[in-house]
């Protein structure tokens, strides 16, 4: 019983968070449209955001699945045959699986080399990537970079990874600042705050694991992905009338 109550409490616990972020169930809304990665037509919309609005079908949340319209734009003009997931679980990687040859996936362990498995796992620091350049057709990412140290250099990599007329799709959180924010940063081993300590759950690192480094802007991202070489837009997807805020899924094309 012990052993079972520890390998759930960390789920629980991550759920138990979701829904304190949540308004209060009388705003709760659910709507009918179509899920792109099962087909489902119901999503249920726990705060009007991208976030907090989930399929019913898949249960994966609208921040994860709005990555798969802008996967499919992109293949519909560039074959990709292979593709790097920034992750092990996820809508994302359950769509990549079920329509190209060959992908792979990994999770981040700090103290493991890249490239080496832990617990049977690939182990990738975005920074320091183990593949060789132009390994990929696709590179995809949710909600990472604002967790690496240092975010220009995890672009540069991807772009390195890449093959011409590759692409690196991704989510961020974005926020309403003229600029991207540092709000962390490590000097001498030590983590330096600039305000409030702020950390999300890890898969791979368990409750409030991940350490929290960049507020990235909405105005400056594309050109922050820019610098590393690649052209860059958002695109806004909005997939059920509930969501009402769409979610902005950055492409990134490297030419």
């Amino acid at each position: 019983m012990a052993s079972l109550l520890s390998r759930f409490s960390p789920r629980l616990g991550s759920a138990l968070r979701y829904l304190r972020a949540a308004d209060p169930p009388y705003r709760w809304r659910v709507s009918g449209a179509t899920c792109p990665s099962c087909g489902a037509s119901w999503f249920v919309s726990l705060r009007p955001d991208g976030f907090m609005t989930r399929c019913l079908g898949c249960r994966a949340n609208v921040t994860n699945l709005s990555l798969i319209p802008v996967i499919r734009m992109h293949a519909a003009e560039h074959p990709v045959s292979r593709a790097y997931e920034m992750s092990t679980y996820g809508a994302t990687l359950r769509y990549l699986r079920e329509h190209f040859a060959e992908v792979v996936s990994s999770e981040y362990h700090e103290h493991a080399a890249p490239g080496s498995l832990v617990n049977g796992i690939l182990n990738q620091d975005v920074q320091d990537l183990s593949f060789e350049d132009a390994s990929f057709d696709l590179v995809t990412s949710n909600q990472v970079f604002e967790h690496v140290r240092d975010d220009q250099r995890g672009f540069r990599e991807c772009y390195r990874v890449l093959r011409p007329n590759g692409a690196l799709i991704l989510t961020i959180p974005l926020h309403d600042l003229a600029h991207t924010k540092m709000i962390a940063e490590i000097i001498d081993d030590k983590v330096v705050f600039h305000g409030p300590p702020e950390y999300h759950d890890s898969r791979a690192g368990g409750p409030a694991s991940a350490l929290t480094f960049w507020h990235h802007s909405r105005t400056d991202i594309c050109d922050r992905i820019a610098n590393a070489g690649f052209v860059v837009r958002l695109v806004d997807i909005k997939l059920a009338p509930s969501q009402k805020q769409a979610s902005p899924v950055i492409y990134a094309v490297k030419r």
